[in-house]
């Protein structure tokens, strides 16, 4: 499913607002207490992420398939471009990588895509407990404005807005998955860690 893009944040309760982290996108598929992962770009995207093996145990459920945003992290814990550039590019593994996972497109030997986003959401809480390599991504319902006047001052430049009565659509998601420019405003604290996701109330 590919995001539609909007103008700017706005307010709508049948939509779940979430931070558009800094990342690259990737579908886990997790069988027998495996991982494989599929990124754009790359044929073998654990081989530059061999940490994120990680994930196949940290989850309560087999034969899953997961879609969500491959990170890499500094020494405090906040996402790094220069880090995530360098592991793509000549397999240089400094950093710490992370998966935010977003959505659930496979579990219990059987297909959610035709499920709502809500319903999936909240059976991919119930598999994936936070981790130190994998969490679910936290946010806010019907707030969208609120949350981006919230990341722009920690320095993100983009909403995830997710619609919780919609489908998992392949190809382009129309009304079902936006992403909303944010102009982001410098962090006196330094960047975001990853630990907001899970200090961010996920309200369905």
């Amino acid at each position: 499913m590919q995001p539609a893009t909007v103008d700017a944040p706005f307010d709508d309760p049948d939509y779940l607002f979430e931070p558009w982290w800094p990342g690259l996108r990737a579908i886990a598929f997790i069988e027998a207490g495996g991982l494989r992962l599929q990124a754009h770009g790359l044929s073998d995207a654990l081989a530059a992420f061999p940490e994120l093996n990680e994930l196949a145990p940290q989850l309560c459920a087999d034969g899953v398939v997961l879609d969500g945003t491959l990170l890499v992290l500094d020494r405090g814990g906040s996402p790094d471009g220069t880090l995530l550039r360098r592991r793509l590019e000549n397999g240089r593994r400094s950093g710490r990588p992370a998966y935010v996972a977003s959505d659930l497109i496979w579990c219990d030997a059987a297909p959610w895509a035709r499920r709502p986003y809500r319903a999936r959401r909240q059976r991919l809480q119930e598999i994936l407990p936070d981790g130190d390599r994998a969490v679910v991504g936290h946010g806010y319902r019907g707030e969208g404005t609120l949350l981006a006047e919230a990341l722009a001052r920690i320095g993100l430049d983009g909403l995830s807005a997710r619609r919780l009565d919609a489908r998992y659509r392949a190809g382009p998601s129309g009304d079902a998955w936006l992403r909303a420019p944010i102009v982001p405003v410098p962090a006196r604290g330094g960047r975001p860690s990853l630990s907001l996701i899970q200090r961010l109330p996920l309200e369905l």
